[in-house]
């Protein structure tokens, strides 16, 4: 994170060196910064936020609860693909997901899984397959949310750190009533659309076999006109 916040003071006070900013500044200029990474990573299901957990249940029942937290998948923002759950011992499958609120217009044998929560209170993943082992494996690959940037040795997530640049410069031009700031947060866009246009775009090897939404249901790549 300092490398970001040398790069803003070199453009908005023409010095680079963080150790000459204020407390106060250097904080307010962080939760910009943060606040700038957390737009981006709710931009678009970006490649560098995807993770897979795998966790076992412990309890056998019809539906069972999984603390996602207590799996050790504390950063967990959405389901990024279908769950993978050996829910007899020996079978594996891939579960659907469903809305919560339609539970009910399933059977009580159908397998599908549902999430409850939200980030502050944690996530719950109720999966419901008939009756499982005891064991059972789950294998949830999700989309993470990013860590708060908090000390200056933090590595930002967002793969362009320019893009934060240009952001924080926008709020700090703007809660300085400099009209500069429609300017910087132009080229935040500009960046912001260049990242997603790239995110289409795969090495020479790379073989797509399941079509994603994106083909599926668009004739144009996100992030270009």
């Amino acid at each position: 994170m300092d490398n970001v916040q040398s790069r803003v003071g070199a453009v908005f006070d023409q010095n680079e060196d963080t150790a000459d900013l204020s407390t106060d500044d250097y904080s307010l200029r962080r939760a910009y910064i943060n606040m700038a990474e957390n737009e981006w990573a709710e931009t678009y299901d970006w490649k560098s936020l995807y993770r897979e957990a795998n966790v076992r249940v412990s309890t056998s029942t019809g539906n069972t609860s999984i603390a996602l937290s207590a799996g050790g998948v504390t950063d967990f923002r959405k389901l990024a693909s279908f769950p993978k759950i050996t829910f007899d011992g020996a079978t594996t499958e891939a579960f659907s997901e469903i809305r919560p609120q339609e539970k009910n217009s399933y059977d009580a044998t159908d397998r599908y899984i549902y999430i409850l929560g939200d980030q502050n209170a944690g996530y719950t993943m109720v999966v419901n397959a008939g009756t499982l082992a005891s064991g059972a494996s789950v294998h949830i690959p999700y989309f993470r949310s990013v860590a708060s940037l908090v000390s200056p040795a933090n590595v930002v997530m967002c793969p362009n750190p320019e893009y934060l640049v240009q952001r924080t410069l926008a709020y700090l031009w703007e809660s300085h009533g400099d009209a500069r700031f429609p300017q910087a947060k132009s080229e935040a866009q500009r960046i912001l659309q260049n990242l997603l246009a790239q995110e289409q775009t795969y090495g020479e090897s790379y073989v797509d076999s399941v079509k994603t939404q994106e083909w599926k249901y668009h004739n144009f790549h996100w992030g270009r006109d």
